[in-house]
């Protein structure tokens, strides 16, 4: 079940965030390292007020009452990027490959459609995540630009920040 986030929720989304940025599968996945993880329940609780009160998305997706994902999208503020906005997401890795993430997304797609004047959906997504790029594709983004060697990890390693939209409009 996909619903909008709430503060009772901050706790499973923080948990879901730092367990999948600490995870050797996944943690190239991110730009963040693991030593800029935030342990902070009440900072992840005034994001979710924020979006709310802000009409942007902060949705969970739960699975027998547990929250196993959630999904956020912000819309940017300044008057000449208002028509568009950028999204990222998280599911807890026993809970990958099911689909989650997909029904995430047409979650934002069928919501982004409903907002007034928006007409863009912007991500970046680092090129080793290719279970993601694919689905990414599969639901309609596409591929706007790269960013070579931007992410620099601790091992000395290199991987591309890749740049895809979705258009509504």
């Amino acid at each position: 079940m996909i619903r909008l986030a709430n503060e009772r929720d901050a706790e499973a989304i923080l948990n879901i965030d730092n367990e999948i940025t600490l995870s050797k599968a996944t943690t190239k996945f991110f730009i963040s390292s693991p030593s800029e993880l935030s342990y902070d329940v009440n900072e992840v609780k005034e994001k979710i007020k924020t979006s709310l009160e802000k009409n942007n998305l902060f949705a969970v997706y739960e699975r027998d009452g547990i929250v196993v994902g959630f999904l956020v999208f912000k819309r940017y503020t300044y008057n000449r990027l208002h028509h568009a906005g950028s999204m990222g997401m998280g599911i807890q890795e026993e809970y990958t490959n099911q689909g989650i993430g997909t029904q995430l997304i047409e979650y934002l797609i069928d919501w982004a459609k409903q907002q007034e004047n928006l007409e863009k959906i912007c991500l970046g997504v680092v090129s080793v995540n290719e279970r993601a790029i694919n689905v990414y594709k599969r639901l309609g983004f596409v591929e706007e630009g790269r960013q070579k060697n931007q992410i620099k990890y601790e091992d000395g390693t290199y991987s591309d920040d890749i740049v895809m939209a979705y258009i509504l409009k």
